[in-house]
C-alpha cells in the first residue's frame, strides 16, 4: 500500500536546489499539489516531474527541503537524493568560489561517481 512520505535533506538554498533538478533533468511544476498512488493531493513548496514520478518538496522548519512524495514513487529510484545532494553541492562550491574569485581549473570524475575540483585564485 503506498503512503505519503517525507524524506529529510541538508539542501536549504532553493536556487541551488532547483539547478541540480534541473541538470538532473527533472521538470518543474506550476502546481504546489502533488497526488500519491491511492490519489490523495498534499500540499507541497514546489513540485517537480523526475523521469521515475512526481516528487514535491516541502520547506521544514529549519529551512531545509524535505523530498516528499508517495513511498511507491520514490522506492523506484533510491540514488536519487544522494544524486540530488551530489549537484546541489557542486552547483553551490562553485558559485562561492566564483564569488571568492576563484576559477575552476580541472574538474574529473572517478568510478566511484565523485567529482573532483581544480580551483585557482590569481592575486
Amino acid at each position: 500500500m503506498s503512503k505519503f512520505v517525507s524524506i529529510q535533506t541538508t539542501l536549504k538554498e532553493r536556487i541551488f536546489l532547483i539547478s541540480a533538478l534541473k541538470q538532473m533533468h527533472c521538470e518543474m511544476l506550476k502546481t504546489k499539489k502533488i497526488k500519491t498512488l491511492l490519489h490523495r493531493v498534499y500540499d507541497v513548496d514546489f513540485a517537480v516531474k523526475t523521469p521515475f514520478g512526481i516528487v514535491g518538496f516541502i520547506k521544514n522548519k529549519k529551512g531545509e527541503f524535505e523530498l516528499a512524495g508517495d513511498d511507491m514513487i520514490l522506492k523506484k529510484n533510491s540514488k536519487f537524493i544522494e544524486q540530488l545532494t551530489q549537484k546541489y553541492a557542486y552547483n553551490k562550491v562553485l558559485t562561492e568560489a566564483k564569488k571568492a574569485g576563484f576559477q575552476l581549473v580541472k574538474e574529473t570524475s572517478d568510478t566511484d561517481q565523485s567529482v573532483r575540483l581544480v580551483l585557482r585564485k590569481w592575486n
